[in-house]
């Protein structure tokens, strides 16, 4: 009898998402964990009870219709489809619609023992001391594993912190993150001339935080000898350590960031200071005084030199109003007007006339014909012209 051919993965693939998607659209009821938005709109997340828990995708043109805020530990009855994805493996539930089905254990945990903690008045602001400004000794508990610790001592260094920084190891997730974390407390309180204590570690969901909700290691945080800087997860996180703490950081690297502002915000200071002294000291105030100098001495240079030279324009008017009202001026400028003078007479004189063609006409007496009636027939006459005499008879 023939065996079967064994499938391929890719045929067992086909298998799986068949019968997962003849299951159409199922009810399931659990809690939110480990939610999760992106900016696309998409939303993602676990789903789980006590027991298991599935992969949630919630894509934007369905969150629309979703009017309850969703977060972890929010209880949810949802409509889904069960889709199982080749490539990667993974099975997950995409969902249609949900609805609140009351608030998760853990988070009704969490409320509860807030409300009575705070009823005891353990989160009173009066409680919380002052950070030292310029804490030279710090702790730090948190896990020696990961890269928080890193993240952390790098903030330090990057920016110029002066001091020492101790890693107090303590496993910060699980049922055991309590009583590991409450013992790096005391071991962080006997470090010689400690300032600071930071307790923290990296984001994750409601579980994984969950360690720090503890009433006992709120309590202790609360009764440390040292100020404590809570530093648990990222922005949105919160736990009971937090209400507890002198401080509550949003991140482990913004509780770097805070123990090194003193420090920062000093050395500001001093620059500036620095900038004061060095601008007022003597020195400083020499070579002022020498600008000012320079400046008065080419101002000076400048006033003397438009002086001199309106003087030298002065002068040189002077000396020729002088040159003009001279006797030798006044000389030539007659002499001109004489030479002119004789020239204009020359041009009107009988010579110049008679160099254009003119003669004189006298008669045998000398004298001065000047009427064509005074020459008669026979007259003797007596021409002059331009170049000599001559005799003529009137006729």
């Amino acid at each position: 009898m023939p065996t079967s051919a064994p499938l391929s993965v890719s045929e067992l693939s086909d298998v799986l998402k068949g019968h997962v998607n003849g299951l159409g659209t199922i009810e399931v009821q659990g809690e939110i964990s480990g939610y999760k938005t992106y900016p696309s709109g998409h939303h993602y997340f676990s789903l789980k009870d006590a027991e298991a828990k599935v992969d949630c995708v919630l894509y934007s043109f369905q969150a629309r219709w979703i009017k309850v805020p969703l977060r972890d530990g929010l209880s949810v009855v949802m409509k889904a489809k069960v889709d199982f994805y080749g490539k990667s493996g993974k099975l997950s539930l995409i969902v249609d619609s949900l609805k609140p089905a009351g608030e998760g254990d853990l988070f009704k945990k969490f409320t509860e023992l807030l409300a009575k903690l705070k009823a005891e008045g353990l989160f009173e602001d009066a409680l919380k001391r002052p950070l030292p400004e310029f804490p030279k000794t710090v702790a730090f508990v948190t896990s020696e594993i990961g890269s928080v610790w890193h993240d952390f001592t790098e903030i330090l260094k990057t920016r110029g912190w002066r001091g020492t920084v101790w890693l107090v190891p303590a496993r910060v997730q699980g049922d055991t993150c309590p009583g590991s974390v409450i013992q790096g407390l005391k071991q962080a309180n006997a470090i010689p001339g400690i300032d600071l204590i930071v307790v923290g570690r990296g984001g994750g969901s409601m579980e994984d935080l969950w360690g720090f909700n503890d009433e006992a290691l709120v309590r202790a945080v609360r009764a440390s000898a040292t100020p404590v800087i809570s530093a648990v997860g990222h922005q949105t996180d919160f736990t009971l350590c937090d209400y507890a703490s002198d401080r509550r950081a949003e991140t482990p690297t913004a509780a770097a960031e805070l123990i090194a502002s003193g420090q920062t915000k000093l050395r500001e200071r001093l620059r500036l200071l620095e900038s004061e002294l060095q601008r007022h000291s003597p020195k400083a105030k020499l070579q002022s005084w020498y600008r000012d100098l320079d400046l008065l001495y080419a101002k000076l240079e400048s006033t003397a030199e438009e002086y001199l030279a309106d003087r030298r324009h002065r002068l040189s008017e002077l000396g020729s109003d002088l040159h003009r009202l001279s006797p030798k001026a006044r000389l030539g400028v007659s002499r001109e007007k004489l030479n002119q003078l004789g020239k204009r007479l020359q041009s009107a004189g009988f010579e110049s006339v008679l160099a254009r063609g003119y003669s004189i006409v006298r008669a045998a007496d000398g004298t001065v014909i000047s009427a064509s009636k005074g020459v008669t027939t026979g007259r003797k006459l007596r021409l002059k012209f331009a170049d000599g005499e001559a005799d003529a008879t009137g006729g």
